[in-house]
């Protein structure tokens, strides 16, 4: 009777963990973190990670349309600090995929240069792009505001993250 419940307390670990995938957060000032998210329903989910001082940031990412998105980035860190090329494919949830095939005419593609190291090529990301916005409050009290850019082709992608205290943090996933 034991070995079973223990069997399916291994089964439940494995489960939960095989539906997360790993992330990463430089600092601005080069400290490296590491942690974790997973998707949930429409758009949704969940982030996780281990930051500074050991501290577990955790939140809730939300899908925003491209407009909205820019809008608020460039909020939080300043204007013309965010490029992005093509139509707003973002609140169609790549309608156009099965239709039109692997065309390249709805191809949109955004860029990050800032806070990379000197002589880093630029990162980019390409393909119909969902756009999350998320808030991670830690178990110490510090809060981060998210911005995160990812393609639907590949589910890979990168952002920028924002302390209250102004400390800046870039994410790839």
């Amino acid at each position: 009777m034991k070995f079973s419940g223990v069997l399916a307390l291994l089964a439940a670990a494995l489960f939960g963990f095989a539906c997360s995938h790993p992330m990463s957060m430089v600092s601005s000032d080069g400290e490296k973190y590491f942690g974790r998210y997973r998707f949930g329903r429409e758009g949704t989910g969940l982030m996780q990670i281990y930051g500074p001082e050991n501290e577990v940031l955790i939140g809730r990412f939300i899908r925003v349309d491209r407009t909205i998105f820019v809008q608020d980035y460039e909020r939080a860190f300043g204007r013309s600090t965010i490029e992005a090329d093509g139509p707003d494919l973002s609140r169609h949830a790549n309608a156009f995929g099965g239709l039109l095939g692997n065309s390249s005419a709805f191809h949109e593609t955004a860029y990050a240069e800032a806070g990379l190291a000197p002589g880093q090529p630029a990162k980019s990301v390409s393909g119909p792009l969902f756009y999350w916005t998320a808030s991670l409050q830690g178990d110490r009290r510090m809060v981060l505001g998210c911005y995160l850019i990812g393609s639907a082709y590949t589910g890979r992608g990168f952002g920028r993250c924002k302390s209250q205290s102004g400390r800046e943090f870039h994410v790839d996933f």
